[in-house]
């Protein structure tokens, strides 16, 4: 940023007040003119001389006035002609100003080679090496120099060359205008100021060139107009137009002006920086300190520093500065306009690719610094601010993250101008874009009321980020046609970088497009896109086919909750884990174990650990034309339903109940038409089959629902009739449940034949 730049540049505008002591002199000249009549010098116009009425040589005149000397005239030769008209050679006039408080008398002198008046003439005219000299130090060498009586103008069209202590300079005409004490450099004004003593501040000389320049001694205002440039040192400045604004009483200056294209460079040690706009204004103290400085139109202000870079961008700002031991130090910049203000790392830095570049954006930027002017302690950004962070280098990981708010604050670590915290008000935002999507769209955010961010000091990425009120999670991916979502709701959300999870916190709500979930507690991880639910977790899924058919339920529209104590759902796999007393259900029916998993991409529901089910919408022919629905319970150690072939697998365990009818087995299929109701019941291993006066065993049976009969095989399979008192052993036995026929035929290799036992009764 700016540094004490223009103080320097400013006490050579101050300076440039001497140069009007050139209209007290010739003004003093003016004067003595009019006292009875000294021979005055007059060049006239190209005409013909008259006659000549007197030569005197070694010509010297006195004018004195109450007791006083007031000018001495001196001149090699007086050479008088009949109209009136005087030519002087070698010209030397002396004039004496009214005594000072102090005693002390302000003189000039003004020497040529040659002179020329006419007393009815307005026109002046000093010629050949012009040099004027005043008591207080002014020298002004020329060729020409002329004197208008009427107007009280004196002008030179030729070069002119000034000097008094620190100040000199140069240019192509020049013109006084005592009256209204104005001074005009004309054409390729330099002005150079150099301080005697180098040991002092600012030792090093001030240079200021412009097309031209003018000074109004009586508002205090000294103007460089055209291309006008100022340099001392490794500090250079420029524009358009320059402007002094020096007070009239005390000769010191208030303020600088540049406009029109304005640029100011500084190269000092420590004190880089760089500043461009279209209009630049400095402000100064009473000590000549620069107090401010500020920049209209296309503001830009860039330090040059390698271990403080940074570049502030914006319609207008202004830099507070207060003094310091080596001139004046960077407090504050403000800005007005949409800014942009870009952080680096240092140049050169040990960890430079692993720090993350900074961006701050907004309508208007207040940003405070330290006591050494050049690092940042504060970031105060209003009206569509916005923080970015990007990752220099890209990994599969790395994220470019953004920070939006009404208006936030940044506060930054004691070095290196590393941000340390942040804090958003009024609509905040943080944004996560993967730097490497591989063909991926995705996008992460997390909004709230209050967005709070601590950062990490040696990479400048987001440690942990926390949003109060009004929380909300939003996780977009596409990749081809496939779009996935998923969205949480909370009182509060806490992002973690290392386990790059986002908890949801006070009556959190976890939805995507296929199902909605809320439990006491949810984390989001956004790297592996998984919800972790913890605490009476209730998930319902739109509709049956929004599980893309992963349960077995019958009706396709309506919508399938799920209850547990926990539960993980995978996104991107459109698969979920369910873990503690897990209930499934659509309606009256349901899925009841301690776990339970739902794969909608393979379109399969696993269910483990004391997994029971409930279908209560089976019918079932009581009678012949007369149907009854009759629910179907089981319990099992497992259930797995998988869509694709519309089969539900039991094992371990197995118990399936209808009515007062009753399978159990190691081993059980049930397989479902596009209806979801039962075709067919398979049941293998230790088979059992029981009803209220009938009891069957084999290694397996097949229970088909159309014909409502039960096939049991085995070696040997056995129907026990405690009704009829009758034992049936076969090969095979096909039950005809609904009027309790058994058929029996032997289809075993040892061509055994059928036995049926029956116990006579006393």
């Amino acid at each position: 940023m700016l540094k004490e730049k223009l103080p320097a540049i400013g006490r050579v505008l101050s300076l440039l007040l001497l140069i009007g002591t050139i209209a007290v002199i010739v003004t003093a000249f003016i004067r003595a003119r009019r006292q009875p009549r000294p021979p005055g010098p007059q060049r006239t116009e190209a005409t013909l001389k008259g006659k000549v009425t007197s030569i005197v040589e070694g010509y010297e005149r006195v004018v004195m006035e109450n007791g006083r000397e007031k000018f001495r005239l001196l001149a090699a030769k007086d050479i008088a002609y009949d109209d009136g008209r005087h030519e002087l050679e070698k010209v030397d006039l002396t004039a004496n100003g009214e005594a000072q408080k102090d005693g002390s008398v302000k003189k000039m002198r003004i020497t040529s080679e040659r002179g020329a008046y006419t007393p009815d003439q307005s026109l002046v005219t000093f010629e050949g090496s012009v040099k004027v000299t005043s008591s207080d130090g002014l020298e002004v060498v020329t060729e020409q120099l002329k004197y208008d009586q009427q107007t009280e103008v004196a002008a030179t069209d030729v070069a002119v060359q000034f000097k008094q202590g620190e100040l000199s300079g140069s240019s192509v005409g020049a013109q006084v205008q005592s009256k209204e004490h104005f001074l005009i450099l004309a054409n390729q004004a330099h002005v150079i100021s150099t301080n005697p003593d180098p040991k002092k501040k600012g030792g090093q000389p001030v240079e200021i060139t412009s097309d031209r320049a003018n000074y109004a001694q009586l508002d205090g205002v000294v103007r460089f107009e055209g291309n006008a440039n100022v340099k001392q040192g490794e500090k250079a400045a420029r524009a358009d137009g320059i402007t002094g604004i020096v007070d009239v009483k005390t000769k010191k200056l208030l303020r600088v002006e540049m406009r029109g294209n304005s640029w100011l460079k500084s190269q000092e040690k420590g004190r880089a920086s760089e500043m461009q706009a279209r209009d630049m204004d400095f402000n100064f103290d009473e000590a000549q300190h620069l107090k401010q400085a500020s920049a209209v139109g296309a503001a830009r202000a860039i330090s040059l520093e390698k271990d403080s870079p940074r570049e502030i961008v914006a319609e207008q700002m202004v830099a507070v500065y207060t003094p310091g031991e080596k001139g004046s130090l960077l407090q504050s910049v403000v800005t007005q306009g949409r800014t942009t203000l870009k952080i680096e790392v240092a140049e050169g830095a040990p960890n430079a690719r692993q720090v993350s570049a900074r961006v701050i954006e907004a309508d208007a930027v207040n940003a405070a610094f330290r006591e050494d002017g050049k690092t940042m302690s504060r970031a105060e950004a209003t009206g569509n601010a916005i923080l970015t962070i990007t990752p220099k280098t890209i990994t599969p990981t790395s994220e470019r993250k953004t920070l939006r708010a009404a208006k936030f604050t940044a506060d930054f670590f004691d070095k290196g101008n590393s941000i340390k915290t942040f804090l958003a008000d009024g609509g905040a935002l943080a944004e996560f874009e993967p730097q490497d999507q591989k063909g991926k769209q995705t996008r992460k955010t997390i909004t709230g009321k209050k967005l709070t961010a601590n950062m990490i000091e040696q990479t400048q990425d987001v440690a942990d980020l926390t949003v109060d009120g009004d929380a909300k999670f939003v996780e977009f991916a596409r990749e081809g046609s496939k779009d996935s979502d998923r969205n949480a709701t909370a009182s509060k959300a806490v992002y973690t970088a290392s386990t790059q999870t986002v908890a949801m916190r006070g009556k959190p709500l976890l939805w995507d497009q296929s199902s909605r979930a809320n439990a006491d507690e949810i984390d989001a991880n956004i790297e592996t896109s998984e919800s972790f639910l913890r605490g009476k977790v209730r998930s319902t899924y739109y509709s049956r086919e929004k599980t893309a058919g992963a349960t077995p339920f019958k009706k396709d529209k309506a919508p399938v909750t799920i209850a547990s104590d926990q539960a993980v759902v995978k996104h991107r796999e459109s698969a979920a884990r369910y873990t503690g007393n897990v209930r499934a259900w659509q309606d009256n029916d349901f899925i009841r174990a301690d776990n339970l998993e739902l794969d909608n991409g393979e379109r399969v529901l696993t269910a483990w650990g004391n997994a029971q089910s409930a279908f209560y919408e089976f019918e079932r022919e009581v009678e012949k034309g007369r149907k009854e629905t009759v629910p179907v319970f089981t319990t099992s150690d497992k259930i797995v339903y998988s869509d694709a072939n519309r089969t539900a697998h039991y094992e371990g365990n197995v118990k399936v109940k209808q009515g007062t009818d009753q399978i159990d087995a190691a081993v059980a299929d049930a397989l479902m038409d596009a209806d979801h109701k039962l075709v067919q019941l398979t049941a293998s291993n230790n088979v059992v089959m029981t009803q209220p006066m009938r009891r069957a065993t084999g290694d397996q049976v097949v229970y088909t629902t159309a014909s409502d009969t039960a096939v049991l095989t085995g070696n040997l399979a056995m129907v026990e009739d405690r009704e009829r008192e009758a034992v049936t052993k076969s090969s095979k036995l096909t039950l005809h449940l609904r009027d309790a026929r058994i058929e029996a035929v032997n289809e075993s290799s040892d061509k055994r034949r059928v036995k049926t036992t029956h116990r006579i009764r006393n």
